[in-house]
């Protein structure tokens, strides 16, 4: 990759006319230097393939050429650095994610059984409610339907529905307080 910017100027002019040759030259052209940029700062060598690959990917199928106001050279630059730090900042991320990972599955399997039995008590409550608050409590909290779709899905008025959910969630703090 020479630094004749009058070479990238005419590169880039050919690209934004979508010519494949032109994205084919620099692609040759540049991919190696590319390369060695994304290693030095990742220091995995088929991290750094992936991302100079996937910078000409993202480079040709969106078109990014387009946006380009300056410096071809300088924008693949940025471009391929930007992506190889952000390869790092993922990678230890998830590093510390695996380190914090038995923690957190075992809050996780905690949190499932008590939602769970939280869920049975609620069901055996709702199941304890007189037919028509079940139902009514159900339509809204469960299929999540307002007080005016009930009465209609019922043929019931509105304030009928009103009293059956009133009744239902007296009942369930009752219940659900022991």
């Amino acid at each position: 990759m020479a630094t004749d910017h009058t070479y990238y100027t005419i590169l880039l002019v050919q690209l934004q006319q979508h010519e494949l040759a032109a994205f084919d030259h620099l692609f040759r052209h540049a991919r190696k230097r590319l390369y060695v940029l994304a290693y030095a700062i990742t220091t995995d060598r088929e991290a750094a393939k992936d991302i100079v690959q996937e910078f000409f990917i993202d480079f040709w199928q969106n078109r990014r050429y387009e946006n380009i106001q300056h410096s071809l050279e300088h924008y693949m630059l940025f471009a391929v650095r930007n992506r190889a730090i952000k390869y790092n900042r993922n990678k230890t991320s998830i590093s510390r994610k695996n380190e914090l990972l038995p923690e957190i599955s075992t809050e996780t399997t905690l949190n499932s059984l008590e939602q769970a039995e939280l869920k049975k008590e609620m069901d055996e409550a709702i199941g304890r409610l007189p037919p028509m608050a079940g139902k009514v409590f159900k339509l809204h909290y469960v299929e999540y339907l307002s007080h005016t779709q009930i009465a209609e899905h019922l043929g019931i008025s509105k304030s009928t529905v009103s009293s059956h959910m009133d009744r239902a969630l007296k009942e369930l703090r009752v219940t659900l307080k022991k």
